[in-house]
């Protein structure tokens, strides 16, 4: 970093000086060519006042003396006399705007290049007192002129400007590198450093406290699913325990003949009862696994699903569960169609209208109803049981979490019914409500992504 620094630094100063020093060039070259036309006019008027007082054998002497060219002519532009070559060798110079001028106005002045001296030359023309003109010409003395002759002092400036701006560059990037070095990333701090910097330190001291915020929100979710984990391992151990318990208990007493013939069909009801809740409860297990497992779920699975039919053949599985139950069940609606895994949302509907039956009351009824609402297709099922209180409400899809311990143990279930319902929901990216009255019911809805 630091050389690429000094780099960008040292190419800046040479880029400001060669700028710095191309703009005073420029400034130099209007200034002298001013300067040059002024000299030249005081020269003219010198010369013309001369040659009106003491004629055309004046000019010798001004010629001897002086590097500036003389010519003059007649008011038709023909020369009559040059200072530099044969009067009869030169063309006519009425077109010579400096003549054309001073046949007009009394004066004129320009620059341009002289064919005949073979550089660029300054002009100046007055008119005599006899008509006739006298024009002045000198070499212009162009800026490149000076910085042609200037090569080699300008050569060492700029050496000596690159040097200083190297040494420069190299001392500024050492000590804003140096600043850099020393400051503690971890806990950055943006007393001591630089104004240009501060904005960079205070963004890093930002970044640094989201990053900690989301590390602790990470532990904390660590030890959350660490306390889940431990909490599910030991739900699920107590789960299995008391079914095999059970199992255990009634094979001893009928392995060690303490069971009378006639009661051996009653032991063996419970044994194949707790060996049935026992299978239940390692397919919800499974289930509830292989939902967490996203990534295993191949895309092709989904297909859309009708959700009304997939209802109405849910409650006609469920309607015989019911009817021991006491409770009516019916499915209402219109078609409302998702895209999906079928047997997942099956699995879905068919844990919460398993609940709705569960937890009713004799003579009570579950009503599911379809339809699309805001872009959603949706699934509500509504029953008159027993609700939920509401302390209860935000743990019901929690692992082997019940309200009501005594009725779940007459109902029978593992626990994981709702557990599965939102894992299921979340992996179609749909949504669950919850409404219910302690006593009077509840009410849950499903929604998907309409198709």
């Amino acid at each position: 970093m630091k050389h690429e620094l000094r780099k960008r630094i040292f190419t800046a100063c040479m880029i400001v000086f060669v700028l710095s020093f191309g703009l005073m060039l420029f400034a130099l070259s209007g200034y002298l060519s001013k300067r040059n036309l002024e000299e030249l006019k005081d020269k003219a008027i010198y010369i013309s006042e001369l040659v009106d007082s003491e004629g055309l054998e004046s000019l010798s002497y001004v010629h001897h003396a002086s590097d500036t060219r003389i010519t003059i002519t007649d008011t038709e532009g023909k020369v009559l006399y040059d200072s530099l070559f044969f009067a009869d060798d030169l063309p006519n110079h009425k077109e010579r705007e400096e003549i054309r001028k001073a046949i007009e106005s009394g004066e004129g002045e320009s620059e341009r290049y002289s064919e005949s001296l073979l550089e660029k030359t300054a002009n100046y023309a007055v008119r005599l007192k006899n008509g006739n003109i006298l024009r002045v010409s000198m070499r212009q003395d162009t800026i490149w002129w000076l910085v042609y002759n200037m090569a080699w002092p300008m050569l060492i400036i700029l050496v000596l400007a690159g040097l200083l701006s190297l040494v420069l560059a190299a001392r500024a990037s050492r000590k804003i590198v140096g600043s850099i070095d020393r400051m503690d990333v971890e806990n950055p701090d943006d007393r001591d450093i630089y104004d240009e910097m501060k904005p960079f330190v205070r963004r890093l001291i930002s970044q640094n406290q989201q990053i900690h915020r989301q590390m602790e929100a990470i532990r904390a979710e660590h030890h959350k699913q660490d306390s889940m984990r431990r909490e599910f391992t030991a739900n699920v151990s107590h789960e299995l325990k008391t079914p095999l318990t059970s199992i255990s208990g009634f094979a001893e007493i009928m392995r060690d003949g303490m069971v009378k013939d006639e009661d051996i069909p009653h032991f063996a009801d419970n044994i194949y009862k707790e060996a049935q809740r026992l299978m239940a409860l390692v397919n919800d297990i499974l289930k509830l696994s292989h939902l967490e497992d996203i990534d295993e779920r191949p895309n092709e699975e989904r297909t859309d699903v009708e959700l009304n039919s997939l209802c109405r053949e849910v409650t006609s599985r469920l309607a015989i569960t019911a009817e021991k139950h006491g409770i009516a069940i019916h499915c209402d609606g219109t078609s409302a169609v998702t895209n999906g895994v079928r047997p997942m949302i099956e699995e879905i509907v068919y844990n919460v209208c398993d609940n709705a039956i569960k937890y009713n009351r004799v003579g009570g009824w579950v009503h599911v109803f379809t339809g699309v609402e805001d872009g959603k297709a949706f699934v509500r099922v509504k029953d008159n049981g027993i609700g939920i209180p509401q302390a209860d409400r935000d743990r019901i899809f929690e692992r082997f979490y019940r309200v009501n311990k005594s009725h779940s143990k007459e109902v029978g279930g593992t626990g994981l019914g709702l557990s599965i319902v939102k894992h299921g929901m979340a992996f179609h990216e749909g949504q669950i409500t919850l409404d219910s009255v302690d006593g009077e019911g509840t009410e849950v809805g499903l929604f998907f992504k309409a198709v």
